[in-house]
């Protein structure tokens, strides 16, 4: 997570030129007499802006995604905020090992990583985007004192872990440990606007379609009337499917969830609307048990470390007098 944070960072830092962000230096909010501005929260959603513009499948879905993202971050920001409070007693006898954090996480992921031992490259990145290396390497620091923090304070209250714990968090996570599965898959492509009919006609008719198809009518022949992909000669048939040979990427994780024999929603994507029948599947297979089982405690444990995390920032909420995250 912490490398992704970073990752997202870097890739608003250099998307944001000195007059952008000098227009968006807005208050948002005040903790413990520090400003939070615009630009930061800003800098941090440019970047997850465009995943939602990839993955979003209506105007409506997006605005609704991104106004929650928005307020996500900036509650993000607050939290960071109140643990840098937390930490600044220990600044004297922890911020030299702080510093040799960053510099070496800098190092690792950074330089090594990303630009694979370039470090002028790195460099030249942000001087490019009118970031200085020092405003760069602070916004790291925060996140690696945020980090060593949590992980300091925020302890799971056990470290047990019982086999109907176990089993029960495998029930729930089971597609993580399985390959992707396969899907004997049809779909229909409805355009979202065609000649002489508007967007909310076209979204109807793709809804008519749909409950025709959940009263029995004939899939395929629905397909060759209403569809205008390349299957539509074929009735509709896409074959056996999975991640790698499916067309839409975006839209795999939600057609990977059809049961066998049922359709999906109508989708609207892009500039067309969608809808998929899973005829069968085949599930992916189980990875070995040694490797589930040692997952699986990961899982756990990672889950219990959340909600410490948690349970320890809600502490310095009340102790700020902020109120608690929704």
């Amino acid at each position: 997570m912490k490398l992704l944070h970073c990752l997202l960072l870097l890739l608003t830092c250099l998307s944001l030129t000195p007059a952008a962000r000098a227009a968006t230096n807005k208050v948002v909010r005040n903790v413990n007499g520090r400003a939070i501005l615009k630009s930061e929260v800003d800098e941090l959603m440019r970047a997850r802006i465009m995943e939602l513009q990839r993955t979003a499948t209506s105007r409506e879905q997006f605005e609704s995604e991104l106004a929650v993202l928005r307020e996500t971050i900036t509650e993000l920001l607050v939290d960071q905020e109140l643990i840098l409070k937390e930490f600044e007693p220990l600044e004297g006898t922890h911020g030299a090992k702080i510093d040799a954090m960053t510099e070496e996480m800098i190092r690792k992921q950074w330089i090594n990583g990303i630009f694979k031992g370039d470090r002028k490259k790195f460099l030249s990145e942000l001087a490019n985007s009118g970031t200085s290396y020092k405003k760069f390497y602070d916004q790291q620091r925060k996140a690696t004192i945020s980090e060593t923090m949590r992980g300091q304070f925020a302890r799971p209250d056990k470290d047990y872990i019982t086999e109907d714990e176990k089993a029960a968090w495998l029930r729930k996570n089971i597609a993580r440990f399985r390959s992707d599965p396969r899907i004997k898959l049809w779909s229909i492509t409805i355009p979202g606007a065609a000649y002489g009919k508007t967007p909310q006609q076209q979204l109807a008719l793709a809804n008519e379609i749909r409950t025709s198809l959940v009263r029995g009518a004939d899939f395929a022949s629905l397909a060759r009337t209403h569809s205008t992909d390349s299957v539509r000669d074929a009735g509709g048939s896409r074959g056996w499917m999975d991640k790698s040979t499916f067309p839409l990427p975006p839209l795999w994780p939600t057609v990977a969830k059809i049961p066998a024999g049922k359709y999906s929603e109508v989708i609207p994507f892009a500039d067309s609307i969608f809808i998929f029948w899973a005829e069968a599947r085949e599930e992916g297979k189980m990875k070995p048990k040694a490797e589930v089982d040692e997952l699986v405690e990961r899982g756990i444990m990672a889950e219990r470390r959340q909600k410490a995390g948690e349970k320890w920032v809600r502490t310095l909420r009340a102790k700020a007098g902020i109120p608690q995250r929704k």
